[in-house]
């Protein structure tokens, strides 16, 4: 399962080996038993996390809309 969470200490993304500092945006994957936790910058390379503009303003999602979702 994949959660987005905020740091509430100082973590290391899994990728790029940087350190997730106190307040900033993280994924956490535990999708095979093992955490991983990515910073923002690789969620966006990797494509777990996507940059959308919704009435005027730009912001950075884990969890975009389907293209199923009802409109």
């Amino acid at each position: 399962m994949r959660r987005g969470l905020m740091a509430t200490g100082q973590l290391r993304c899994k990728d790029c080996k940087r350190v997730i500092e106190h307040g900033e945006r993280y994924l956490l994957d535990d999708d095979d038993g093992k955490e991983k936790r990515y910073c923002i910058d690789c969620c966006l390379k990797k494509g777990f996390a996507v940059s959308m503009k919704e009435k005027g303003d730009e912001y950075i999602t884990f969890f975009p809309p389907s293209k199923f979702d009802a409109k």
